[in-house]
């Protein structure tokens, strides 16, 4: 959790980027850490004046921004303005000198979020994963969200943060991927110990485990699914171990509770 003095410092520099008073109070909001809508009002209402008048004194846009206080930064940044050669800094490379017309935007995306240099043909595998999670159905209720708040004046800003907020929970998005994920492994190691996917899957239902990544609020099954183990064998990663045994634990689990991941 922020401090006070940490929580007004992103105030202000959102502030000083334009924001008006919904997007200050969502950075101020998103900067509380609170685990519950209680505590986050009370740390909003205890702040309220500081805030008001970070909102009413910041000059748009402050140049001054620029020169944070050391402390305010964390240490070392992933990235950096690079004033002195006319470029930005990532992870120890030049974007423009080293990346551009080097590298695809998948790559630089990839070091950038977990550090690590992938291949082109891995950048096009992400690419085209990433073409097939391009939905826009009103009836994912995140959407829904954005599209009322954008239809009735909002503005771009606000009905993306909203929608956004509405998507990045434990139940959407990469959170059930990555417990699928984890789930995977856990299988895995359980199989080399000798027991069966069929035994693994059984005991987690039977226990009433929730299995991450398994069945839709709407759908049994999710359309992505076939385009995407078809992309996966187009680029060459059918025959993958991860991508064999996910498919087995499909079939368990459809057989046993008509789910599919």
């Amino acid at each position: 959790m922020l401090d006070d003095d940490k929580l007004l410092e992103n105030v202000r520099l959102a502030a000083g980027c334009g924001a008006g008073p919904t997007m200050l109070l969502t950075v101020a909001l998103a900067s509380t850490g609170a685990k519950t809508v209680n505590e986050a009002l009370d740390r909003l209402n205890r702040l309220r004046d500081d805030i008001t008048r970070l909102d009413r004194e910041t000059p748009r846009p402050h140049a001054a921004l620029a020169e944070l206080e050391p402390e305010l930064i964390d240490d070392p940044p992933v990235a950096r303005m690079r004033l002195d050669v006319g470029d930005h800094e990532l992870r120890g490379k030049l974007v423009f000198g080293e990346f551009l017309g080097r590298k695809s935007f998948m790559q630089v995306a990839a070091l950038a979020i977990a550090g690590i240099e992938i291949s082109e043909s891995d950048a096009k595998l992400l690419e085209d994963i990433g073409v097939l999670a391009q939905l826009a159905d009103p009836r994912i209720w995140p959407l829904t969200v954005a599209k009322r708040i954008a239809a009735n004046g909002g503005s771009l800003a606000e009905a993306v943060t909203a929608g956004i907020a509405s998507l990045c929970t434990d139940q959407m998005t990469g959170l059930p991927s990555a417990g699928f994920m984890r789930f995977l492994d856990r299988v895995e190691c359980e199989v080399r110990h000798g027991r069966t996917v069929e035994s693994i899957v059984l005991g987690a239902l039977e226990r009433g485990e929730r299995i991450p990544g398994v069945g839709r609020p709407v759908l049994r099954g999710d359309e992505r699914v076939p385009p995407m183990l078809e992309a996966i064998r187009r680029h060459g990663r059918g025959d993958g171990a991860s991508v064999a045994l996910a498919l087995e634990i499909d079939q368990e689990l459809a057989r046993a509770k008509g789910l599919r991941v």
